[in-house]
């Protein structure tokens, strides 16, 4: 698998927290990227449309990645909050795939270096 966990950390309301790729999420969940990036682009607008609490705008997760020809090309990093609110709207199969790795995650940033 490719490393696309976002182990190189974001930062969202001043901490620095793991996040998860768009890129991966499609990975784990065979779905295409561009149906992702759709369902977070639309997750994200309803969860921030609804809010009382300070608006993330989409750009607060967005990345960059290069592509097999060099291409510079948009993906979200997502908290994990955000993640696992995307793939509750997933299957169980699907859901348990990111949560399985999820942990994987957290186990390693748990591990001493």
């Amino acid at each position: 698998m490719h490393k696309l966990i976002a182990t190189a950390e974001s930062t969202f309301n001043n901490q620095t927290v793991p996040t998860m790729s768009s890129r991966e999420i499609a990975e784990l969940c065979s779905k295409q990227h561009k149906h992702v990036m759709r369902d977070i682009k639309q997750m994200l607008e309803e969860l921030h449309s609804k809010s009382t609490e300070p608006k993330f705008g989409l750009s607060e997760f967005v990345g960059f990645y290069k592509d097999s020809t060099g291409r510079t090309l948009p993906c979200y990093n997502l908290p994990k909050r955000e993640c696992l609110i995307l793939v509750s709207g997933y299957s169980t199969t699907l859901r348990a795939k990111i949560i399985d790795r999820w942990q994987q995650l957290e186990q390693q940033v748990a591990a001493p270096q």
